[in-house]
């Protein structure tokens, strides 16, 4: 009975982080919202069984990044109010795993309900199945970050030597 009561106990506490994250969270209402939504569109629209598949697995993504996030965020307000540039970094990083799985949903959004919301559109780019410009997100979001990087270290770079001066 003790075990039972254990299993019990721990869905209540994960059902209490889910509602906390949601009543307090305004990108988890977010979130939930679009997810309502996109299940809406899986059973109006004729989506098929692997498809329902890959939009449950970005949306419980999405929304298990969201929950992380929040509770990295409490964690590092737990440890300190001040600035901090390794609390800076914990909150930055953080959100950036919801940022990539939030893309990653839109990315399955768009390869699941393209055909289905715009059935007469010319796909002249098309041939292998796979829209041209979902395949070029990827080396471009890579890009993006990478020239980012490069950038903002430099100018990092360059503050920290005019500080020292």
């Amino acid at each position: 009975m003790r075990w039972f009561e254990g299993v019990r106990n721990s869905f209540r506490y994960a059902e209490e982080g889910v509602m906390y994250a949601l009543a307090t969270q305004r990108n988890m209402q977010i979130h939930f919202l679009l997810a309502f939504l996109v299940m809406i569109f899986c059973l109006v629209l004729d989506v098929s069984r692997l498809e329902v598949i890959l939009v449950f697995f970005a949306i419980i993504l999405v929304v298990g990044a969201e929950l992380a996030n929040t509770a990295i965020e409490s964690l590092v307000d737990l440890v300190t109010e001040d600035y901090h540039k390794l609390a800076k970094i914990a909150k930055d990083t953080a959100a950036a795993a919801v940022l990539l799985a939030a893309l990653h949903a839109v990315i399955v959004g768009l390869l699941v309900f393209h055909d289905k919301l715009w059935p007469l559109q010319l796909r002249t780019f098309s041939k292998a199945g796979v829209e041209w410009y979902l395949v070029a997100m990827g080396p471009v979001m890579i890009g993006y970050f990478v020239i980012r990087t490069f950038i903002t270290r430099k100018r990092r770079l360059n503050n920290e030597r005019r500080a020292t001066d």
